[in-house]
């Protein structure tokens, strides 16, 4: 069997005895989520063994600490992880710094950061973002591009031609190589789907993560986080969202007029404060995204509805089929347990 890293359960979550053998892990508070386990064996150690899985011990120094058989503790482990109420290492930006700060007091250093966060989209919306980044986590790289920066001025180019044609696709990406290391911040108050879609494109090839945040009418958007080939990409959010629309048709035709520039826009009154608002939300999942390599968004979006104020998480899926982050047929197909061609011997 392979070795199995130290899991937890996770810190939000309450562990409440309601037996030794009846056990409630529960979460949230005005909306709480709980789940509710049982040992139908009464052997009085389900508590114990749920109170100790705080990451110090391995499966089999727990099953030895508590004197239970390995295989139980392992099919423990393996629903709870089923449920997803466990982890092996921190999965926000909260839980890294009670992990890796408190504990020595010292000052999040550069090092610790995997990689340095590039913000792109709107000017204001971007300087609002930088500033709650940089008042959390001082020594991490945060950069932006100007309106004249060619490659801003690249990636807003509404001719989508290149995507077609395999030379300009691969002339096209490669002005975009040095974004490889980069997490990207991508904020707008009006939402220009063809852009989006050309980012989505450059992400894919380059294997960039990036997080979604706009202003849209009366809705927030925070997410989500693409991180390519490992969740659903921009198209595939896309496409759910035309999917829950009940006339898409408007959708396409505004597509088609930001291409033709009949698109003017205004100015809302209260935008600073709707800004503000955004931007304190997308800081928190880059934070989350640089510190820890995920972030409450991936495969989800956080909806606001400014009217009533409703926060929502909605899940987004990758799309079967999606053609931007869906394999080619023939192209990516492989052998399932070998490779025929390394058999074939020239003669």
């Amino acid at each position: 069997m392979n070795q199995r890293r130290n899991l937890r359960i996770k810190r939000h979550y309450s562990i409440i005895a309601h037996s030794p053998d009846v056990v409630e892990l529960r979460h949230g508070v005005w909306n709480p989520i709980s789940f509710t386990l049982t040992d139908e064996a009464e052997s009085g150690h389900l508590y114990k063994l749920l109170t100790r899985l705080d990451g110090s011990l391995s499966p089999e120094e727990l099953a030895k600490a508590e004197n239970v058989p390995r295989a139980e503790v392992e099919a423990l482990l393996d629903y709870l992880i089923e449920l997803g109420v466990v982890e092996s290492n921190s999965t926000s930006s909260l839980d890294y710094y009670i992990d890796h700060i408190i504990p020595t007091l010292q000052p999040v250093a550069s090092k610790t950061v995997s990689q340095s966060i590039l913000l792109l989209g709107n000017p204001g919306m971007s300087r609002e973002i930088q500033g709650h980044i940089k008042g959390s986590l001082k020594d991490v790289d945060v950069t932006s591009l100007t309106p004249d920066d060619p490659l801003w001025l690249a990636l807003s180019e509404d001719d989508t031609y290149w995507l077609t044609n395999g030379i300009a696709f691969q002339e096209k990406v490669g002005l975009f190589e040095a974004w490889q290391d980069k997490f990207i911040v991508f904020a707008t108050k009006r939402i220009n789907p063809i852009q989006l879609r050309t980012l989505n494109y450059i992400a894919l090839e380059h294997r960039v993560p990036w997080v979604h945040a706009a202003l849209d009418g009366p809705f927030l958007f925070i997410g989500p986080t693409f991180v390519p080939h490992r969740s659903a990409c921009y198209e595939c959010f896309e496409t759910r969202v035309m999917m829950n629309l009940r006339e898409n048709a408007s959708y396409q035709r505004y597509k088609q007029a930001l291409v033709k520039g009949g698109i003017h826009y205004g100015e809302l009154p209260i935008e600073p404060a709707l800004v503000g608002l955004l931007a304190s939300h997308t800081a928190l999942e880059a934070l989350n995204f640089v510190l820890t390599d995920t972030a409450f968004t991936v495969n989800k979006v956080l909806a606001v509805y400014l009217p009533t104020m409703e926060f929502t998480f909605n899940e987004v899926f990758r799309v079967p089929g999606c053609t931007a982050c869906s394999p080619t047929a023939e192209r990516d197909d492989k052998e399932l347990y070998f490779d025929l061609r390394a058999l074939i011997r020239e003669p």
